[in-house]
C-alpha cells in the first residue's frame, strides 16, 4: 500500500440514523403526554368537576375526594357541625339509677385530600413543563446537530429528567394507595371529606377502595404508558452507551495505529567507506587530508 493512498477516517462520531428516529418518536411521545397532562390539570384547577352534575355514587365520591376542592373553587359547602360534649352529674341521690358515663362526641373529620391533590397537580405541572422543554431540545438536537459533545449533554439531560418524572409518578402512586384506609366504605369517604350534609348515596356500606386505586393508576399513567417511559429511558441509556463505546474505540485505534510516516532524506557520512564502481577491482579512496593521515 502506498503511503499517499492511505486516507485517515476523519468522519465525526454522531448518532446513527436509527438512533435519531428512536429519539424522535420518544420526544414526540413525551410532548403528547405533557399536553394531555396540561389539559387534565386545567380541568381540575378550573373547578370543572363539580359534584352537582354527578349521578353515580363513585363519580360523586371521586370528585369530592380528589377532583373538586370547595375552598379553592369558592363552593358554599355546608359542613356538619361537631356535637358538643354533654356533661351530666353522676349523683343519683339514693335512687336506683345507673350513672351516665361520659363519652367524647363524634365529630366530622376532614382530611382535605382534594386540596392536597390540587397542590400535587401544581407541582406536577412544573415538572412536566421542564420535561416537555427537554423533549423539544432532544427533538431539535438529534435531528440536526452533529456535535458529539452537544448530543451527549442533551441525551444525559433528557435521561435524568425522565428518570425524575418516573420516580415522582411512582411515589405519588404509593401515596394515593395509602388513602385506601380512609375509603373502605362510601360513608367513610363522605365523613372524612366533609360532604356528608351535601350528598346522599344509594348504599353507604359499599367498598370504596377503588377510588384511591384508580387515582394511583392515573398517577402511573395507566401503567402501560409508564412501562413505555421506562423502555424509552432504557433506549436513551443504550444510545449514550453506544456513542461512548464508538468514541473510545476510535481513540484507541488512532493511538495504536498511527499513520505511516513519509521517508525523510538523510545525508550519510561516507568518508570512511570505500566505493567500487562496476567493473573495477581497485577501490577508490577519497583524497582528503584526513584520509591521508590515517591511511
Amino acid at each position: 500500500m502506498l503511503r499517499k493512498s492511505l486516507i485517515l477516517d476523519r468522519i465525526p462520531i454522531s448518532l446513527l440514523p436509527s438512533d435519531r428516529q428512536k429519539c424522535g418518536w420518544i420526544a414526540n411521545s413525551v410532548i403528547i403526554q405533557c399536553i394531555l397532562v396540561f389539559l387534565g390539570s386545567a380541568t381540575v384547577l378550573h373547578c370543572i368537576w363539580t359534584p352537582d352534575n354527578a349521578t353515580l355514587d363513585f363519580d360523586k365520591l371521586l370528585r369530592i375526594m380528589y377532583l373538586f376542592d370547595p375552598q379553592a373553587c369558592d363552593y358554599n359547602l355546608h359542613i356538619a357541625r361537631s356535637l358538643s360534649n354533654i356533661q351530666l352529674p353522676n349523683n343519683t341521690f339514693g335512687l336506683q339509677i345507673l350513672p351516665i358515663k361520659w363519652k367524647p362526641a363524634i365529630m366530622t373529620v376532614s382530611t382535605r385530600l382534594s386540596a392536597k391533590t390540587r397542590k400535587y397537580i401544581e407541582l406536577s405541572l412544573t415538572i412536566h413543563i421542564i420535561w416537555m422543554f427537554a423533549a423539544m431540545i432532544l427533538r431539535i438536537a438529534t435531528r440536526k446537530s452533529k456535535n458529539i459533545k452537544l448530543l451527549k449533554v442533551v441525551l444525559a439531560m433528557f435521561l435524568y429528567i425522565s428518570i425524575s418524572v418516573l420516580f415522582f409518578d411512582i411515589s405519588m402512586a404509593i401515596v394515593y394507595v395509602a388513602h385506601i384506609q380512609q375509603s373502605l366504605t362510601k360513608g367513610m369517604v363522605l365523613r372524612y371529606s366533609g360532604w356528608s350534609v351535601e350528598l346522599q348515596l344509594r348504599n353507604y356500606d359499599d367498598f370504596a377502595g377503588w377510588l384511591p386505586i384508580t387515582a394511583s393508576i392515573c398517577w402511573m399513567r395507566g401503567i402501560v404508558i409508564l412501562t413505555l417511559n421506562i423502555y424509552s429511558c432504557k433506549i436513551i441509556y443504550y444510545i449514550r452507551k453506544r456513542m461512548k463505546k464508538r468514541e473510545v474505540k476510535r481513540r484507541l485505534v488512532q493511538e495504536l495505529n498511527l499513520p505511516i510516516p513519509e521517508p525523510a532524506y538523510q545525508q550519510f557520512n561516507d568518508k570512511h567507506v570505500l566505493h567500487c564502481r562496476s567493473g573495477e577491482h581497485k577501490p577508490f579512496v577519497h583524497k582528503s587530508v584526513i584520509n591521508k593521515i590515517f591511511y
